[in-house]
This record gives C-alpha cells, sequence and structure tokens, in this order.
C-alpha cells in the first residue's frame, strides 16, 4: 500500500502543462515567412519562428512536439505558437514602422542580406532576428485574469546579445469585465497562475515539425 509522502502536501504539481517562456530579448531563427490576409482584411505578413539560442534554445519545438503528443487526451490540434504578426502598411495606405523595423532588423542580423522586392519569403526562411517579449494579460475561459508571454517589436540579434535592450513592461488589459477576477502572482495554492516548470532543452527531429 502506498503511504502518503510527508511532502505531498507541498509538493510541486506537474500537471502537464508547459513552462512559460520568460519576457525579455531572444535571438529567434526564421522557419518561415508567408502573407496573409487578417480577419479585418488587411495584407500582413506571419512570421513563424523559434529561439535560437541560449536557455531556451528550441523552445518552440519541443512545445509543438508536446502538444502534439497530447492531441488525443486534449481534443486540441497542435498547433505551432512560436509566430510574430506585422502589417506592412498603415491605414493611410504607406510603410508601417513596424514592418520597417523587422525587415531592418533581419537586414542588419544577416550579413550580406538585402531585402529585394516584391518579396520572396522563401529567402528568409533560416535568417536570424531579434525579438522583445512582453507579457500579456487576457481574461481566460473561467474569467479569471491570467499572463501570457508574446512577441512585441523586432531587434538586431547583435542589440539582443549585447544586451542592449530593455524587457517591455506588462500589456495590461484596460477595460476588465466585472466579472473577471484580478491578475495574481499565485493562486491558492501557490501555484502561478501560469507554468513555471523548468525548461528542459530536448532533440526535436525536422520531420516532426510542420514546415
Amino acid at each position: 500500500m502506498i503511504q502518503k509522502p510527508r511532502d505531498y502536501d507541498t509538493a510541486q504539481s506537474y500537471d502537464s502543462d508547459f513552462s512559460r517562456l520568460p519576457a525579455g530579448g531572444y535571438v529567434v531563427d526564421i522557419k518561415r515567412m508567408e502573407e496573409a490576409t487578417a480577419s479585418t482584411g488587411k495584407q500582413m505578413v506571419i512570421v513563424s519562428f523559434d529561439i535560437a539560442e541560449g536557455e531556451y534554445k528550441d523552445y518552440f519545438a519541443r512545445q509543438y512536439k508536446n502538444d502534439k503528443s497530447r492531441e488525443i487526451t486534449s481534443g486540441r490540434t497542435a498547433k505551432w505558437r512560436g509566430v510574430y504578426y506585422t502589417f506592412p502598411l498603415t491605414s493611410e495606405g504607406l510603410t508601417n514602422p513596424s514592418f520597417k523595423g523587422i525587415m531592418t532588423c533581419i537586414e542588419n542580423s544577416n550579413y550580406g542580406f538585402h531585402v529585394q522586392w516584391p518579396l520572396n519569403f522563401d529567402l528568409f526562411k533560416g535568417k536570424k532576428l531579434g525579438l522583445l517579449f512582453r507579457e500579456e494579460e487576457y481574461v481566460a475561459n473561467d474569467g479569471t485574469v491570467k499572463v501570457s508571454v508574446k512577441p512585441c517589436s523586432a531587434r538586431s540579434v547583435e542589440c539582443i546579445q549585447s544586451g542592449e535592450f530593455n524587457t517591455p513592461s506588462r500589456k495590461k488589459l484596460e477595460n476588465v469585465p466585472a466579472n473577471a477576477s484580478a491578475p495574481s502572482a499565485s493562486g491558492a495554492s501557490g501555484q502561478s497562475v501560469y507554468s513555471t516548470q523548468e525548461f528542459v532543452p530536448t532533440t526535436v527531429e525536422d520531420d516532426e515539425l510542420p514546415f
């Protein structure tokens, strides 16, 4: 008969949720770039990427593999989550500074590479880029305010590697529903509202990825 371990009540619970990527700056490897149309009808560019170096290298490949293995039990189709969206044009039909920024950062991060027009997205695959990630609040289905981490702006690889950047502040909800709970650093059990389990790098074969 299995007896209750003496530290059971205070032990960390592992429920297979994936670890949260900390906010900050990361060097990423572009896996794919493609043109798409937003729900508003606006032209946009989708950049799929993964962390290229450091402690969280291959973070999104590992996350995808984890989600893929749980498709049947979770009932959710695995999706690549390392994605950055940018809109080439402003509402006036002029160059969007954010889009120009990411193009410039790609040029500055890859020696000898220059953006050519019209864009051939195949040429961007495998190029390096720096991205800043920030925490963003959102209201979950259960009404609680939780925190996710998303890319918010581009930087050069040199900028990230030198540490010459400021981690963006958290993006807070402007209009929190009346029935939503306030964001909290921990729940009743002392666990974070987002997973903080240790990230353990693993090898993911290319044929396991959606590219």
